[in-house]
This record gives C-alpha cells, structure tokens and sequence, in this order.
C-alpha cells in the first residue's frame, strides 16, 4: 500500500533527516583535548602557527595542552585534514601561540597473517610562548 499526500512527506522528511545525522556523526572529528597548563585568551585560529616537530618552536615555550584525535584509515586524508583543522581551532579557543602536529601510525593489533588497514591517529601539543624571561636570577 503506498502512502500518499502529508503522512509520505513526513516519513521521507524523517528518513532524510536520520541518515544526515547518522553521517554527519561519522564524518565529525573527534578530539580529546588535555590541560596541561594555564590556558589563555583565545585567539583567532589562523594566528595558531602549525609545526612538525618542537624544534621549529622559536621562542621560549611552555605547553598548555595536549590534543589527541580518533583512529582514522591511513587513506583518509581529508579525514585527518580535518582532525588537523580542528585541533588548531581547539588551541586556538585555549590561547595557544603554536601547535606541535604528529600523525603517527597505529602500531597495536597486527597479528601474523592477519590483514588489517593501517591505521593513523593525530597528536598534537599546543604551546604558549614565553614573553617574559629574564636569564637574569631576580632579587
């Protein structure tokens, strides 16, 4: 029996609005962000530098937090694009000057003969520079 006029439109409208949900859910990042230290007035997210490693860090230093992402399959890169703009944005809301990125690969569960898709997940530390340093012991 087809359905027809108000009652049709209704139930299109809830099927749509559910698979949008379900898969907006799936494609969201998401990341755990820990305080490591004092966090600071948030910043606009382009200020936020983007670095490879802490030896790129120019200035004196401390860490405010540490951010960690979902594990995503290694070909999905915009996936971990995103996780990248986000985590950006997550230190930029804490105040953060830098933000130290690593993707690293996922090394736990592989077994012998077992296939498995390589997995990677995002690390990342934001940094706060250090604009008052004196190397001069105050009395």
């Amino acid at each position: 029996m087809q359905r027809t006029g108000y009652a049709a439109a209704a139930l299109k409208v809830i099927f749509l609005t559910t698979g949008l949900a379900l898969f907006s859910a799936c494609a969201s990042a998401r990341l755990d962000i820990i305080q490591v230290g004092p966090w600071f007035a948030s910043k606009n997210w382009k200020d936020v530098a983007m670095l490879a490693s802490r030896e790129e860090i120019t200035h004196p230093w401390g860490a405010i937090a540490i951010i960690h992402g979902q594990k995503t399959p290694a070909r999905d890169v915009p996936g971990m694009e995103r996780q990248k703009l986000k985590a950006r944005k997550m230190a930029a809301k804490a105040g953060a000057d830098g933000l130290v990125v690593a993707v690293e690969t996922d090394e736990s569960g592989f077994q012998s003969g077992v296939y498995r898709e390589q997995e990677v997940y995002l690390s990342a530390l934001a940094v706060k520079y250090i604009t008052d340093v004196s190397s001069a012991p105050q009395k």
